[in-house]
């Protein structure tokens, strides 16, 4: 039996159209729609004994819609996921009021399961220094370097990292254009320049004002994908976990100021936080650390474990 009815059949085609042609999302993204209103329809079918329909998304009732997220629950579904499945749902239900099909209230109120707060993973500082200061063998491997040494001794977006022209290079300071276009002055270390500074005379291009800082093999603007890509190869050569990425670095460069006494509010404007409630979580991440090491330390610790 079809999970939905003829009459909403055509409606999911044209939202994977708009999703493709209209929003230009990527295969990963539509997938994830897709794959999280069919465990939606799946749901509703055994349900309501019937293949969901426009009169469904008409007639639903708020019940009936908690009764899909306890479900959720029941199964083991983290909230992280059930929180994206509601957001599908949603936006196929915002789709059909565009077409002008009318849906039932109960969607305006269904809301997403709270989140706990995500804290970041940075890496150790000598873990950090591990990963820029290796021996290279190529200019490439010694952009890569220079790249990662700029995250992490800057605090950079990778993103903003990439998008530096030559004109932007200008130590000791950096001019960044962060997000929301909002500039922010960055100081550049001694050691940072000299990597940057020996990437660019190994380069087999010369600085321009208006070209990249950052070229890949073929003279365009590096593709932050590639640079993932070398980040996923030296984790693999130096055993690291999964969580080292190129935005650890930044990460790890707010995590080590603040644990070598740095002022919060200064760390906020190097990392371009908008508000500091955004810096506030490496606070609490090493607030973390710290009950993690008293643990272990402590004597009562030692002796329960013995």
């Amino acid at each position: 039996m079809p999970l939905v009815s003829n009459d909403l059949q055509p409606q999911l085609e044209g939202f994977y159209q708009k999703l493709v042609y209209e929003k230009r999302a990527s295969w990963h993204t539509v997938h994830g729609y897709f794959s999280d209103l069919k465990h939606f329809f799946a749901f509703m079918m055994n349900h309501l004994g019937q293949p969901f329909s426009l009169e469904e998304f008409k007639s639903i009732k708020s019940i009936d819609l908690r009764g899909f997220l306890a479900e959720r629950l029941s199964n083991g579904i983290s909230k992280r996921s059930t929180a994206r499945q509601v957001s599908s749902i949603k936006a196929f239900n915002r789709y059909l009021r565009q077409q002008g099909h009318e849906t039932s209230p109960a969607f305006d109120i269904l809301s997403s399961p709270r989140l706990g707060k995500r804290l970041p993973r940075p890496l150790t500082e000598l873990q950090s220094i591990d990963l820029v200061d290796r021996e290279t063998e190529s200019w490439t491997e010694l952009r890569d370097q220079a790249l990662f040494t700029l995250l992490y001794g800057c605090g950079l977006r990778i993103s903003e990292a990439l998008n530096l022209n030559g004109d932007d290079w200008t130590p000791p300071f950096l001019l960044i254009r962060g997000k929301g276009n909002k500039e922010r002055q960055v100081p550049v270390l001694e050691p940072i320049i000299d990597k940057v500074e020996t990437f660019l005379k190994s380069a087999p291009y010369s600085l321009e004002p208006d070209l990249p800082l950052f070229r890949g093999a073929r003279g365009g603007r590096l593709n932050p994908a590639v640079a993932e890509r070398a980040m996923r190869n030296l984790r693999i050569e130096l055993g690291l976990s999964e969580s080292a990425t190129p935005h650890a670095l930044r990460h790890s460069f707010a995590t080590h100021l603040l644990e070598s006494g740095g002022d919060l509010r200064r760390i906020q404007e190097l990392l371009g936080h908008a508000s500091l409630s955004s810096t506030q979580i490496y606070t609490d991440l090493t607030q973390e650390k710290l009950l993690e090491a008293y643990t272990k330390a402590h004597p009562r610790s030692k002796k329960a474990e013995g």
